[in-house]
């Protein structure tokens, strides 16, 4: 089901955004214009990715550096030190209308 987020113009380019969607923790994503939505929370150890940093089209986790394609979710690393693999994360489908971002949640 399509849920409006919030107006296009309160995140800003190459910026993060947490927001809370019908329960759901959602990570918001601008890069280079195009919005991203994915779950909020690495699959490592459950840190907010919103206090992480973009590079390129990726979050890395402020916590263990372990990083995420924000495209589709899909695991690029995973955290600095360890073997072990971790789920990618859930991503959204996204949209435009009049100015606000809609997921389909």
């Amino acid at each position: 089901m399509w849920e409006t987020l919030f107006k296009m113009d309160k995140i800003e380019d190459n910026a993060l955004k947490d927001i809370t969607v019908k329960g759901v923790p959602l990570l918001v994503s601008r890069i280079d214009g195009k919005i991203y939505v994915t779950d909020l929370y690495c699959t490592h150890e459950q840190t907010s990715l919103s206090e992480g940093f973009i590079e390129g089209c990726s979050v890395v986790c402020s916590a263990h550096f372990a990083s995420f394609n924000l495209k589709d979710g899909k695991v690029i690393s995973g955290p600095e030190g360890e073997t072990g693999t971790i789920k990618d994360l859930k991503s959204y489908n996204t949209k435009i209308e009049n100015g606000m971002i809609m997921a389909d949640i």
